[in-house]
């Protein structure tokens, strides 16, 4: 009997005889961290050189993203004991993180006991300086970066919904700059050629690699891991923040991405941790896998989203707009809200499947987000031989909120 995570639990469902069940997961068998190699790709960038002014800043990923920042700090400050750095947190657009989330992020690590910690909160420009314009708007960045004699960034790359990949530049943009910056890039999410692992062409990752043209830090070095399940280091790629990303795309697509060279009745997304944390990440397992599902079937996210709704300016300008005609005209708006791109590409979704989840929140606040609940995967299996169909097609995605169906 196949079973689907759920939180801490399992659930386990069965299938009729005729249905066909296929399973996809991650590639992450690639090959294990080579530390040697790490440590020659560090000197190789002039690691040593980078420390020699004295304390530096360290830019990390907040609690949401699967990146080992402990483990990778940890072998760090073995090789380089001269090695001292503050801290600070890219949020972008979401919540300043809790002491909890601190522990999280930096697990395997012990943090001197003189080490700042600072989390950028977009909303405050008092935090932050404007260091470019486009097209006639500032963008603002965190005024830390300008404090220190240099940056290290770490981050993780993996594919994301909209912005192609996440990592390399979106550490700085959105995750050290002002909400409106976010909000103009978010806004350009609304368009059809925002896909997960699209960087040519997709408007979002473009914008971003034009905002980051405008940024000069003169010493920055960045450090971008690519993982496997449970946050397996599989490799780590050094150097400036451009090269460094474009290195780890070519890895994180091969591990995260499977060809799917048709189209099934029901797809099950399964979320793990921490992508299952709420209602605003769920959105990722329906981005990744929704062209997989063919026109009129199901997809069925099941994620546990243990702490609610997440940030919720998506949730409560949903609020706003009851019905999918709104969504879409605000959408069009030349100025368009914040958190109007996740209502829009859910509503186009659900004009050709159904969109269903399974999770631990009342109904009413998956409808107001148009997100239908399920109440099991059976009932979902059933509700699909309604019609004409007496067998059905079933893909179960594990990781769906990192892996991607590539359609032929």
């Amino acid at each position: 009997m196949p079973k689907v995570a759920y939180g801490n639990e399992d659930i386990a469902f069965d299938l009729d005889p005729g249905d066909s069940l296929t399973e996809k997961e991650p590639s992450d068998d690639v090959g294990d961290w080579q530390k040697k190699q790490f440590r020659q790709a560090l000197e190789g960038a002039g690691f040593g050189d980078l420390l020699s002014g004295g304390k530096i800043l360290t830019v990390v990923n907040d609690a949401f993203r699967p990146t080992p920042t402990g483990a990778v700090l940890s072998q760090i400050k073995e090789w380089y004991p001269a090695y001292q750095t503050d801290f600070i947190i890219a949020c972008g657009n979401h919540p300043v993180p809790e002491e909890s989330d601190i522990k999280a992020i930096f697990e395997g690590f012990a943090l001197p006991p003189d080490t700042l910690v600072f989390s950028h909160n977009s909303h405050d420009l008092d935090s932050m300086v404007a260091v470019a314009e486009y097209e006639g708007q500032p963008l603002y960045l965190n005024r830390r970066l300008s404090e220190y004699p240099a940056v290290l960034v770490i981050g993780s790359v993996e594919p994301h919904y909209f912005a192609g990949f996440t990592g390399g530049r979106k550490s700085l943009i959105p995750g050290l700059s002002d909400i409106e910056s976010n909000r103009r890039n978010h806004a350009l999410a609304v368009s059809s050629e925002a896909q997960p692992l699209r960087l040519k062409g997709n408007p979002v990752a473009e914008n971003l690699e034009q905002l980051l043209s405008l940024v000069k830090i003169p010493s920055l070095l960045s450090i971008q891991i690519v993982t496997g399940r449970h946050q397996k280091i599989i490799d780590c790629f050094v150097g400036p923040l451009k090269e460094s990303f474009e290195e780890a795309v070519t890895l994180a697509e091969k591990v995260y991405s499977f060809a799917c060279g048709r189209q099934y009745d029901l797809v099950i997304a399964e979320v793990h941790p921490p992508l299952d944390r709420n209602l605003y990440q769920l959105q990722k397992a329906i981005e990744n896998n929704a062209a997989a599902v063919r026109d009129e079937g199901t997809l069925l996210v099941v994620s546990r989203c243990h702490e609610g709704i997440g940030n919720d300016e998506f949730y409560q300008l949903a609020g706003k707009l009851t019905n999918e005609e709104m969504v879409i005209s605000h959408a069009e708006m030349e100025n368009s809200p914040l958190g109007i791109h996740k209502l829009s590409r859910i509503v186009h979704l659900a004009e050709r499947i159904n969109i269903r989840a399974m999770t631990g929140l009342k109904n009413e606040i998956l409808e107001q987000v148009f997100i239908e609940p399920a109440v099991s995967i059976e009932a979902e299996i059933q509700k699909l031989k309604q019609g004409e169909k007496e067998e059905i097609d079933i893909l179960l995605v594990r990781y769906a909120g990192l892996l991607v169906a590539k359609m032929d």
